[in-house]
């Protein structure tokens, strides 16, 4: 089985957007810069899973739903959050 890039860059961005930051801001908070998390959003480039680790312990998500989109094990808060943004997104 392999890796979803898509769906990795496309969760990334939900992340990004319920917390309301800037692309290049998001990026450099879990040591990416923001040329590579531009390949990492279109799947051209994989997310590193140190990468994946920095986010889910600075921002609370899970690595599961970083890389299969589940979202059992995430704050209910943010998980409510990711749904509503992702029942009304077009990304």
């Amino acid at each position: 089985m392999k890796i979803d890039l898509e769906g990795v860059g496309h969760r990334l961005e939900t992340i990004r957007t319920v917390l309301h930051l800037p692309k290049g801001e998001f990026a450099k908070s879990f040591g990416v810069d923001p040329s590579s998390y531009s390949k990492i959003i279109k799947g051209e480039k994989p997310l590193l899973a140190e990468a994946a680790f920095q986010i889910s312990e600075q921002w609370g998500v899970t690595m599961d739903y970083i890389y299969r989109g589940r979202l059992l094990g995430l704050p209910e808060g943010f998980a409510e959050d990711l749904r509503k943004f992702n029942a009304t997104s077009h990304l």
